[in-house]
């Protein structure tokens, strides 16, 4: 089984560079979901901390529907991130009626080369995630980050299992979303190939400030908590 850590700052990525994970996920702004981080930041970790490195590409909060711009601005990232060598990137792209976009896939795929392609948790609110999991493994799809198309891994248990069953092997099922110590167990039970975590506890930084922030801030000794559970 494979342990990804969710970094969302470069706080994160030198704690991931200590501790023994199979990868990362890049991004910033947890508190908002994940959105695409710099280059520069994609550039530092590479160069500072070898780490196996996979990039979230997803322009703005809120949804995954994408206009025409958006989705060529996600594929000049996606180029960008090709031309520092980096691993993989996570993308995900839905229509209206809740499939996905086919389009906007196609056109990231295109732009990612050979790099590894992970579906994120857009998964989670198609309407036919059977039909949307043969669609991915026929893509070429690595993985799909889920947490079983529910808020959070320990409601989606459930689905989770029949994801695993209905990939077969063809496909990673990589559970995140409220991955805690208290439930790994249970998620290594279902046959996942994979679990994300990021670790983090939201606190208020600059409090007071006319720019307070409430933050999701890595913590090393919840991170090796999660790890020594999953290695149990």
């Amino acid at each position: 089984m494979k342990i990804e850590l969710c970094v969302g700052s470069l706080e994160a990525a030198r704690m991931a560079s200590e501790l023994p994970f199979d990868r990362i996920e890049t991004c910033v702004a947890l508190e908002q979901g994940g959105l695409t981080p710099s280059d520069a930041m994609v550039k530092w970790i590479q160069d500072t901390f070898h780490l196996e490195q996979h990039v979230l590409i997803r322009q703005r909060a809120g949804g995954f529907v994408y206009s025409y711009d958006e989705i060529i601005v996600m594929r000049d990232q996606i180029l960008n991130l090709k031309q520092l060598g980096i691993k993989g990137v996570v993308i995900g792209a839905l229509t209206k009626e809740g499939a996905i976009d086919l389009n906007a896939l196609e056109t990231w795929k295109r732009a990612a080369g050979n790099m590894d392609l992970t579906f994120h948790r857009a998964f989670d609110e198609v309407k036919d995630w059977e039909g949307v999991l043969e669609q991915l493994i026929k893509m070429g799809f690595k993985r799909i980050l889920t947490s079983g198309q529910a808020p959070s891994v320990d409601i989606g248990m459930i689905r989770l299992k029949e994801l695993v069953q209905a990939a077969a092997g063809r496909i990673e099922i990589m559970a995140g979303g409220g991955v805690h110590e208290n439930n790994v167990s249970d998620l290594k039970a279902l046959g996942v190939d994979g679990i994300h975590f990021s670790g983090t506890a939201f606190e208020m930084d600059c409090e007071g400030s006319l720019f307070e922030a409430r933050l999701q801030i890595p913590k090393m000794d919840k991170i090796k908590q999660i790890i020594s559970h999953i290695r149990a």
